[in-house]
């Protein structure tokens, strides 16, 4: 049996999208050409791998069962190239570390600055993500760890939390309530606001405060960067939520941030995919994450620093 890697991304990409042409898109090919590529997969396993309908295409019970094994053999691969190109350079590996865009907060740079003591023949490789991946490619199978923000969907992620930063109402300068000292949440929910453009309901309600309202939220603007939702707050477009680390990276601009005392904080956390506990990588992200934790490893509430 002659199986190709290239069969074997065009089905996984097929898979994903559901449809096809998307699938072709994606991997900038034409639709009968990675229809060609299906059906010779197709007939080198003897199965049909999909059933074809008006709307795209599902897996078939064979592929739903292909699937699993061929992300686990592609990543296989992809680790013993690492290893062979470590043999040939002396760099032990490549890591690659996900980072939703906004999200360069302190613990992570100490993690990663641990990393280097703890994996010194290891290199880094930053891949960014917006809003609308909030696993910061784990769940594409992107990203080998990555640091992100939770509340988000959990199933088949692991975490270690690292920092809650505590929450703060965006406002625009000329806010009514812009110079105090905090607020509660239900002093801004009947506001316009806006809302991270993200598939991930649980994320996406967790920044619309949604689990504090009573209505649903009046969203004028959906932002996938942290850059256009201040700029959306400054220009009194709409108000939100936001980390309370985003204020240090925004302060000057016409917008205030106001401590908010009532919504639970989100946590920055390192994430890697669930069964990949032993992977090399993954053992050591987390004894680097444990190393800039210090000797208690307690998730500490970060005190919010005003203006």
């Amino acid at each position: 049996m002659t199986l190709r890697i290239h069969q074997l991304e065009c089905f996984i990409a097929v898979a994903e999208h559901g449809h096809v042409t998307r699938a072709a898109q994606s991997l900038f090919m034409t639709q009968p050409a990675l229809s060609s590529q299906i059906r010779a997969l197709e007939d080198e396993l003897g199965v049909a791998l999909f059933s074809r309908h008006a709307k795209g295409v599902d897996l078939t019970p064979a592929g739903e069962a292909f699937l699993p094994h061929v992300r686990a053999s592609l990543l296989e691969l992809e680790h013993a190239v690492d290893a062979a190109r470590a043999a040939a350079t002396g760099v032990h590996s490549v890591v690659r570390v996900g980072l939703i865009v906004g999200t360069q907060v302190d613990v992570i740079s100490r993690v990663l600055r641990a990393f280097r003591q703890v994996a010194p023949g290891s290199r880094i490789e930053f891949v960014e993500y917006t809003f609308d991946k909030p696993s910061a490619g784990l769940r594409a199978g992107e990203t080998d760890v990555a640091f992100v923000v939770l509340p988000m969907h959990e199933e088949d992620l692991s975490f270690m939390p690292l920092e809650q930063p505590g929450v703060i109402a965006t406002l625009f300068d000329e806010h009514p309530l812009s110079d105090r000292s905090s607020v509660s949440i239900g002093e801004i929910l009947e506001e316009p606001w806006v809302c991270a453009d993200t598939p991930d309901e649980i994320c996406r309600d967790y920044w619309l405060a949604a689990s504090h309202r009573v209505a649903p939220p009046v969203v004028h603007h959906r932002v996938r960067t942290m850059d256009k939702f201040i700029q959306l707050v400054a220009a009194a477009e709409a108000v939100g939520i936001a980390p309370a680390w985003v204020e240090r990276h925004y302060r000057g601009r016409p917008v205030r941030f106001v401590p908010v005392s009532d919504v639970e904080s989100p946590t920055v956390a390192l994430a890697w995919r669930e069964g990949e506990d032993a992977f090399p990588a993954v053992v050591r992200m987390r004894a680097a994450a444990r190393a800039a934790l210090g000797p208690s490893n307690d998730l500490r509430p970060v005190e919010h620093q005003s203006a």
